[in-house]
């Protein structure tokens, strides 16, 4: 396991399946997001493209996490990588599903279990 960077809400970044795994947790907002951002981008920035957001253990999200989530998903697509969300918390699914919006994230509601290695190959 990568040891979570210094970064208020990041609890945790790691390896999983191909992609790089970020657990984020606590309250994304105007306060938090700055740092966020700043460790989203080094991610992105040394190649890696294939992003996994767990949002599960987020209290709350306001519009500066999806600002910073937005942009996280524009630093992948533009290398060829996606970003997928896990999230079932009802107020950030509501927040990430709004009409007006027109997010279109894609929501898991669990971590993917990884594939055996015989079922890979």
């Amino acid at each position: 396991m990568t040891s979570p960077p210094n970064v208020a809400c990041v609890k945790e970044v790691r390896p999983h399946q191909g992609c790089t795994l970020v657990v984020l947790c606590g309250e994304i907002d105007i306060h938090t997001a700055h740092g966020i951002t700043d460790c989203l981008d080094t991610l992105t920035r040394t190649g890696d493209t294939d992003m996994l957001i767990d949002l599960r253990p987020v209290d709350f999200m306001d519009g500066a996490g999806v600002r910073l989530l937005n942009r996280t998903r524009a630093r992948t697509s533009g290398r060829h990588g996606r970003l997928r969300l896990i999230c079932t918390h009802p107020a950030t699914l509501h927040l990430l599903n709004h009409p007006r919006l027109r997010l279109d994230f894609e929501i898991l509601n669990e971590l993917p279990t990884p594939i055996p290695p015989q079922a890979a190959a």
